[in-house]
């Protein structure tokens, strides 16, 4: 039985314009307990094909900045090369602005991250150990967090996937299912997407939520979604809610904010804006449909 909570309320927040306080949900890991393992690819196997796409955990060590959790969204192709998709907060330590484009001025080749494709727990008992089997990613080729004209509708990066761990890409959204293709939020219709936040130390009950959209501009979109700390970057999906159950259907968003002061409000990067920002990288993106 999916076990996901349908909340109702749609709070009139202008996309991209929050009157509230916004904070970057990434999880500061940074100290905590690491249990995990990262085996080579070489050794990596079909049978965990499934475990590298859209709700995929992401631990990534940023030189003197501290390690991180994240969420992955989407799968993304330039050219013959595939993509895995976060927020670029996710990527750059919290005084950079940019790789790449107007404002650049960090240099993220010592970026490490891994993806986590078994037995992944983040949280826990205690809410300082990180468990799991991971592999490593290849180069971070882009990351923006902020802009000139604003911050949120300007946050996503994507880290390259090296072709040894082809077999494992999984371009569909755990639970959901979809994308079918490329959708904008409206207000008042059913999104979802697949998170790892952690909330005091423990994962919620469901990792795959189901929500309200507020709307959407070019750049940014709103919505209400339970969301915390470790669901930046999270894939948002536009769904139908049917007797069987929640589909998804477009791809639509991406999670990178949560408002402080208005419980369950969340705002994000637009698929659109995503595509338009990585042209300055010199990448052409289209989301990898299942």
């Amino acid at each position: 039985m999916l076990r996901s909570a349908i909340v109702c309320t749609v709070i009139a927040l202008a996309p991209g314009l929050a009157s509230a306080s916004v904070v970057r949900p990434r999880l500061d890991v940074t100290g905590w307990v690491n249990a995990t393992t990262t085996i080579p690819a070489a050794l990596v196997t079909p049978a965990m094909a499934q475990n590298i796409g859209p709700g995929s955990h992401l631990l990534i060590n940023i030189p003197n900045a501290g390690t991180f959790g994240c969420t992955a969204n989407f799968v993304w192709a330039s050219g013959n090369v595939r993509y895995l998709g976060a927020a670029g907060h996710c990527f750059l330590p919290a005084s950079a602005t940019a790789t790449h484009g107007v404002g650049a001025n960090y240099d993220a080749s010592g970026v490490v991250v891994r993806v986590c494709v078994s037995n992944c727990s983040f949280g826990g008992a205690t809410g300082f150990t990180v468990t799991g089997t991971l592999v490593q990613l290849g180069a971070v080729v882009y990351a923006r967090q902020t802009a000139a004209d604003g911050d949120i509708g300007n946050d996503f990066g994507v880290v390259t996937i090296p072709m040894a761990l082809a077999s494992m890409v999984r371009p569909s959204m755990p639970v959901f299912g979809g994308p079918t293709g490329t959708d904008t939020i409206t207000q008042g219709e059913p999104v979802c997407h697949y998170g790892n936040g952690v909330i005091v130390g423990e994962t919620f009950v469901t990792m795959a939520r189901v929500g309200v959209g507020n709307g959407a501009t070019a750049k940014s979109w709103s919505g209400v979604l339970v969301a915390a700390p470790g669901d930046s970057g999270s894939a948002v999906e536009t769904c139908d809610v049917g007797p069987t159950g929640v589909t998804g259907r477009g791809a639509a968003g991406i999670l990178t904010h949560l408002a402080v002061s208005t419980e369950g409000v969340v705002f994000g990067t637009t698929v659109a804006r995503a595509i338009a920002m990585a042209t300055e990288a010199g990448l052409f993106l289209s989301v990898v449909l299942p």
